[in-house]
């Protein structure tokens, strides 16, 4: 039953690599959809490799954007990283590699419910990988497969503003788009500071403060992607 779940060769292959601890491996690929599915509580899901991956993910990201791109704030390059390594994106970088021939899931998942649960299960192999193969090893699949053709991506304006963004990661999830309160107008005509609120039905996720709107509306859009990346793209 474990080598069916765990498949080893498949798993080498894809990331070039001889496989050294076999229980890191089979606990990153069983995500508890599976174990719900199948009324199985023997065996571990992935969601602590997933945390542990998030953050190296986290982190080899943040360090290449940091050596690569000087000429960004920390806002753009938050903005940058959160495009990068959005759930959607990570779970088309899993079909591309073949994950969903490896990772145990629950057959009964739609699209939506799979792409999400691939992408989850990406950084819970990233964590895998760090800890049986070393950073090194890492850093590279990371560089190769979510860094891969940045420049190019920047250049086609495919990163989005961070309202923009940010209105679509909540109308996917959701299915309604974010409102923006004005706050406050403060200062002479020649100076005014605008206070802009982001609020879901009526509950004010954070705030935004720029000499226009628009500034203090992407400030906000700004923060409340940061909220959602510290949560790992689930809840506020």
């Amino acid at each position: 039953m474990l080598k069916k779940l765990l498949k080893i060769e498949e798993i080498e292959k894809i990331f070039n690599i001889k496989i050294k601890d076999e229980n890191i491996w089979l606990e990153a690929l069983i995500h508890k959809s599976w174990l719900f599915y199948h009324h199985r509580s023997d065996l571990p899901n992935n969601e602590k490799l997933e945390f542990l991956g998030d953050a190296i993910l986290q982190m080899f990201v943040s360090l290449y954007l940091y050596k690569n791109f000087k000429e960004l704030d920390e806002g753009k390059l938050s903005l940058l990283r959160s495009n990068l390594i959005n759930r959607h994106r990570l779970g088309d970088i899993a079909l591309k590699l073949k994950l969903d021939k490896i990772i145990n899931i629950s057959p009964i998942l739609d699209k939506k419910g799979k792409l999400t649960v691939l992408g989850d299960s990406l950084e819970a192999v990233i964590g895998a990988l760090y800890l049986d193969q070393g950073p090194e090893i890492t850093q590279k699949f990371i560089q190769e497969h979510i860094l891969q053709n940045i420049e190019e991506i920047i250049k086609k304006g495919e990163i989005k503003d961070p309202k923009t963004y940010f209105q679509e990661i909540i109308q996917k999830k959701y299915g309604f788009l974010p409102e923006y309160k004005i706050l406050d107008i403060s200062g002479p005509a020649h100076q005014r500071r605008f206070k802009v609120g982001i609020f879901l039905k009526d509950i004010k996720l954070t705030e935004g403060e720029g000499t226009s709107k628009q500034e203090a509306e992407f400030e906000a859009a700004l923060k409340a992607i940061k909220k959602l990346e510290e949560n790992n793209f689930e809840e506020f």
